[in-house]
């Protein structure tokens, strides 16, 4: 997959923009803030719906201007796609408006595998050290663009879970009785099976894919990276029947709580090298590169699952990595159109772009 064109009508920090990057690799260079991850960020709406880095749309929309609008045209194995994303600062206007080859969709879960993209970003330092909800949104992410029926079980879990702790509250408040709690347990059980299978498969496959990644990137034989599915149905061989008898076991304590203790909802991932946990020792170099091996092995598992490459974007990506891993790491790239920001072209040393733009106050220059 690669990009034939990316348009940008009042996005952000652009006005207008229309780009046609190479199928190699297009570096966006530009002092802090000039408007470099915007591109990146440009691309990943349209992939999976939503920014990287904020939850409130209205901040896409460039100062000033009451809509936004961004569009990019793929050329796939099978074809030519084309997404759109338009975005509106009115409240009482609809807050977003999707369209897949001139066509409205009315759901996000329809965007998914029509455009897909694997994206590195500073935060991403995060999943290594922040809390669970990070990384299960990591492996949420990669799922979801796998295939859209994860991404529907997974809203299908989360209805039955916002249903099943307002009850919770209910029974505290003596409007209803626990017993009640029996047709929930059981939807949330259901709706439990496929996400929890689906996260043990990736994770397993992960685990491999990103060792080898690490190692190549890493240069050091005696670092083995790894990571482990953690919660209550990681190792479940039948998480419905497992759930329903951990939610019977705690049902007390849900009670007393008012919250559902037990179920995917409370999964994460540990991280470790040397079968150590990363967060307890490693250094900011060690827990970058392994973020950028979960990475490139999220691309190795998407092309697997739908058999071509994912765009690959990678947003100051070069700045606090040591000379012998940028090199190594952009030796891995080849062959994936990849996006990438930097404020310094010699942070590229033993790197061969395809293309190089500078970006200044939301403007771009060959």
């Amino acid at each position: 997959m690669y990009i034939q064109s990316l348009r940008l009508h009042d996005f952000r920090s652009y006005r207008q923009v229309l780009l046609t990057p190479p199928r190699g690799t297009t570096v966006f260079v530009g002092e802090n803030g000039a408007g470099k991850t915007n591109l990146l960020e440009a691309v990943h709406l349209c992939c999976l719906g939503r920014s990287h880095r904020t939850a409130n749309d209205k901040e896409m929309i460039r100062t000033g201007a009451d809509t936004c609008a961004v569009q990019v045209r793929v050329q796939r194995e099978d074809g030519v796609d084309t997404v759109g994303v338009r975005l509106f600062a009115a409240p009482e206007k609809k807050r977003k408006l999707l369209h897949i080859n001139g066509k409205a969709a009315s759901r996000t879960g329809e965007l998914m595998g029509h455009v897909t993209c694997v994206m590195f970003s500073p935060e991403d330092i995060e999943l290594m050290r922040g809390a669970p909800q990070g990384r299960r949104r990591f492996l949420d992410m990669l799922l979801s663009q796998c295939g859209a029926g994860y991404y529907y079980a997974l809203q299908s879990y989360n209805g039955a879970l916002k249903q099943r702790n307002a009850l919770l509250h209910a029974i505290s408040r003596g409007e209803a009785q626990p017993s009640q709690l029996d047709v929930w347990d059981e939807q949330l059980c259901q709706a439990a099976a496929p996400v929890v299978r689906a996260r043990q498969y990736a994770v397993s496959s992960l685990c491999q894919l990103a060792r080898e990644h690490y190692a190549h990137i890493g240069g050091r034989d005696n670092e083995v990276f790894a990571l482990r599915y953690t919660g209550h149905l990681a190792e479940s061989a039948e998480p419905a029947d497992d759930l329903r008898r951990l939610l019977q076991a705690r049902r007390q304590e849900d009670l007393r709580r008012i919250t559902t203790t037990a179920g995917p909802h409370r999964d994460d991932l540990l991280l470790t090298l040397g079968e150590q946990d990363m967060r307890a020792f490693a250094s900011q170099g060690q827990m970058r590169t392994a973020v950028l091996a979960l990475r490139l092995g999220e691309v190795d598992l998407l092309t697997r699952r739908q058999g071509e490459t994912p765009l690959l974007l990678l947003d100051d990506v070069l700045s606090e990595l040591d000379a012998g891993r940028r090199t190594r790491l952009l030796s891995r790239i080849h062959g994936i159109q990849t996006l990438l920001t930097c404020t310094d072209l010699s942070d590229l040393t033993g790197g061969q772009p395809d293309a190089v733009l500078h970006v200044k106050l939301g403007e771009i220059t060959e």
